[in-house]
């Protein structure tokens, strides 16, 4: 793990020592300098969860991803880092499944004083962006409201977001440390079945200081004390898009861009 090269991406300058204020300033930097993204399972291009190969994409190339790639690579960092993280399991509840859905997000716990903690750095869309302690009713506000975590007697933990007076199913986590095997399993369903949520569209999303930046659907969003949206139409506009919003040079072959256009048109 080249860890100098990799605080860097993310903005930090220094090795931070396995505090509770420094996940917390880990992950926030995590989620502001790399973008959440799927373009590779629209590309065409297979995922590949091996340390190297995820610290050459989104470290070296700059590039971002979804959960799995994500989790795996800060969870490598953390590891680094001296924090000890339990890679974890999770089950997506947004959009009210009307059948217990499969365990296609993957979380981090880390042990601090006692305490476990969730870091997740790759949920995309209106994630925490703090660590969540893992203790039957922990409340707290993240900037972007409130967060709850109850018990959940089938799947673990349940992390619910206040929503416009009601709250909002997120996930639900099982806190045993998740097999390579199952991880593996997790992964391949997320990037290649038809009904998964990553084949549905291309998204792309980035934490700032005020809120976020999203792409998708073919819809540019900034969230912050206003929120304003944006279509974006075309190839070679989606292409200055990904690049100015979310730094993400492409390096797109002529098929790559004809799998693009067809997206995008």
């Amino acid at each position: 793990m080249d860890s100098e090269t990799y605080l860097a991406r993310i903005g930090l300058s220094r090795h931070p020592k396995p505090t509770l204020d420094a996940l917390h300033s880990i992950q926030d930097a995590h989620m502001r300098h790399v973008p959440f993204e799927n373009l590779d399972v629209f590309l065409g291009r297979p995922l590949d969860l091996q340390t190297d190969a995820l610290f050459e994409k989104i470290i070296t190339r700059k590039r971002g991803g979804y959960c799995f790639e994500l989790n795996t690579l800060y969870g490598a960092l953390l590891s680094h880092l001296g924090f000890n993280p339990i890679p974890m399991l999770a089950r997506v509840w947004l959009r009210d499944p009307a059948e217990t859905p499969p365990q296609t997000h993957l979380v981090n716990r880390v042990n601090i004083d006692g305490q476990d903690w969730i870091t997740d750095v790759g949920f995309g869309g209106r994630a925490a962006r703090v660590p969540l302690k893992i203790q039957e009713g922990y409340q707290l506000d993240d900037g972007d409201g409130r967060i709850r975590i109850r018990r959940d007697a089938d799947f673990g933990y349940r992390i619910s977001r206040l929503r416009d007076g009601r709250w909002s199913d997120q996930y639900t986590v099982d806190t045993k440390s998740a097999p390579l095997a199952d991880i593996l399993l997790g992964n391949h369903w997320t990037e290649n079945h038809p009904e998964s949520h990553f084949r549905q569209g291309v998204g792309v999303g980035l934490f700032t200081a005020e809120g976020r930046t999203s792409f998708y659907g073919g819809v540019l969003t900034h969230r912050g004390v206003q929120t304003r949206s944006r279509t974006i139409t075309g190839l070679t506009e989606t292409v200055e898009v990904l690049r100015r919003e979310f730094g993400l040079n492409l390096d797109l072959s002529p098929e790559d861009r004809a799998r693009l256009a067809n997206i995008v048109s």
